[in-house]
């Protein structure tokens, strides 16, 4: 049997450095911001070539964010799909915009790009296919 996903490959190669960094976080009790998120911050900043970026805590965060910024708010709507995890729904409410359902194509499972035509309005600021 092939494994969809071997986490145990990935501990081998970065397992002991993320140990150490996970330890030195928890003794410096530097789990928010500071000098790391900064570092952070500012090499994946230049790794994507603009001037800034934010670490944020979760991937609900990093969606409702991506919202805001492209100036997703109440009133305006934005077209997702039915089957995914609630934080998709969720970033979309937290802007206050209304999420508009277009179905999954059975085959691939992701957006049915045949579908989403018909869901637009005048109101539709932006499609989140996750």
């Amino acid at each position: 049997m092939i494994p969809f996903l071997d986490l145990k490959a990935q501990y081998r190669s970065v397992g002991p450095q993320l140990e150490a960094e996970v330890c030195a976080a928890m003794r410096e009790c530097n789990f928010v911001l500071g000098e790391k998120v900064e570092a952070f911050e500012t090499g994946f900043a230049g790794y994507c070539g603009t001037a800034h970026s934010v670490a944020v805590n979760s991937g609900t965060s990093a969606l409702h964010l991506a919202l805001l910024a492209a100036g997703i708010g109440p009133g305006d709507e934005v077209i997702t799909v039915p089957m995914t995890f609630v934080a998709t729904t969720a970033a979309i409410v937290y802007t206050g915009a209304k999420p508009v359902f277009v179905d999954i194509d059975p085959t691939t499972w992701t957006m049915d790009p045949a579908l989403i035509a018909e869901k637009v309005t005048d109101r539709t600021k932006a499609v989140l296919p996750v």
